[in-house]
C-alpha cells in the first residue's frame, strides 16, 4: 500500500475515492488532521492512480470523475502511531545501521558506567577539554566527529534515545536501505555535534540530536514528497517540538544539549527537503 497524494476537502477525496474504486483500483481514504490523505493498496496500480490523482487535483469537478455510489467506510486516523514506509526497499540487507548504532550506545554506556568514567568519556568527546579545542581532532582523533553520540549519562536517556531512534531508523532503513540512513545518520550527527560544540563546548553527548534529525528527514519526506510512502503523524509531530521547547525551559536545571536537537533537526529537515527542488511530484 503507498499513499498517492492528499486532498484538503473531505467531498473532494470520497469522489476521488469512488472514482478510483469504480475503475478497480482498491483505495483507502484517511483523515490526518485537516487533511485527506490517498492510499492504494496494489502496487502494479500506482502509476495509473497517481496519472487519475494529478487529473483530479486539476479538475476535481470534472463530470469525468463521476461514479456510482461505493460501500465507503468513515474515514479514520491510521492505526499506528509511529512513522512508517510501506513499500520495502529491496536492497535492504543483513547489515543494520539501526542495530549497530543501538548496541553501540549500549556499549559504551558499559564501558563509561554512563559517563561517570571520566577518562574514558574524555577519550570519546570532541575535545578532552575546552581548552584543547579541535586540535585534537586535527591531530588525527577522528574519531571524535563521531563518538559523542554514543554517550549517555543515564538509563533513561539512554532508553529514551535509543527507543525513537529504532522507531525513526528502522522506517527509513526499511525504505532507503542500509547505506543512506548510514549517511543521513552520519551528515546528521556532525552538524549536530559542531553546533553544539560552538555553543556551550565540548561537555555534551548523547543520540538525541540524531534522533532529531531524522524525526525532520521523516517529517520533511511525508509532507513534500508523499510519494515516498513516509508517514509522520501530527501527535508525534507536535510531542517532539514540545520536548524540544520543554528541554530549552529546563536546560538551566539539567544539562541539555538543545544545540545538538535543534542543529540535528534543521539538518534532518535540509536533507529531507532538498530532493523536492529537483524530484517531480
Amino acid at each position: 500500500m503507498r499513499k498517492i497524494g492528499q486532498l484538503s476537502a473531505e467531498k473532494s477525496a470520497e469522489r476521488l475515492h469512488r472514482y478510483l474504486a469504480h475503475k478497480g483500483i482498491e483505495n483507502r481514504v484517511d483523515a490526518n488532521g485537516s487533511q485527506w490523505d490517498i492510499w492504494v493498496f496494489d502496487e502494479s496500480q500506482i502509476p495509473q492512480a497517481r496519472e487519475i490523482y494529478h487529473d483530479f487535483s486539476t479538475n476535481p469537478e470534472a463530470s469525468r470523475f463521476d461514479a456510482p455510489a461505493v460501500v465507503v467506510k468513515a474515514p479514520v486516523a491510521p492505526p499506528t502511531p509511529q512513522p512508517e514506509r510501506v513499500q520495502r526497499n529491496r536492497n535492504v540487507g543483513p547489515f543494520s545501521v539501526t542495530l549497530v548504532v543501538s548496541v553501540l550506545c549500549f556499549w559504551f554506556a558499559i564501558v563509561t558506567s554512563f559517563g561517570n568514567k571520566t577518562e574514558e568519556v574524555a577519550q570519546l568527546k570532541m575535545a578532552s577539554s575546552a581548552a584543547a579545542g579541535l586540535s585534537e581532532i586535527a591531530q588525527g582523533q577522528v574519531w571524535r566527529l563521531v563518538t559523542p553520540m554514543f554517550l549517555h549519562f543515564s538509563a533513561i536517556h539512554l532508553l529514551f534515545n535509543v527507543y525513537i531512534f529504532w522507531m525513526l531508523g528502522s522506517a527509513i532503513e526499511r525504505g532507503k536501505g542500509n547505506f543512506e540512513l548510514l549517511w543521513i545518520v552520519l551528515v546528521i550527527n556532525l552538524v549536530a555535534n559542531f553546533t553544539q560544540y560552538f555553543l556551550a563546548g565540548p561537555n555534551f553527548g548523547g543520540l538525541s540530536g540524531v534522533v532529531y534529525g531524522l524525526f525532520g528527514y521523516v517529517w520533511m519526506r511525508s509532507r513534500l514528497l508523499p510519494s515516498d510512502g513516509f508517514y509522520m503523524p501530527r501527535s508525534l509531530v507536535n510531542q517532539m517540538i514540545l520536548w524540544a521547547i520543554l528541554c530549552i525551559i529546563i536546560s538551566d536545571a539539567i544539562p541539555i544539549a538543545n544545540g545538538a536537537h535543534f542543529g540535528g533537526l534543521f539538518a534532518g529537515m535540509a536533507l529531507g527537503a532538498l530532493p523536492r527542488l529537483w524530484r517531480p511530484e
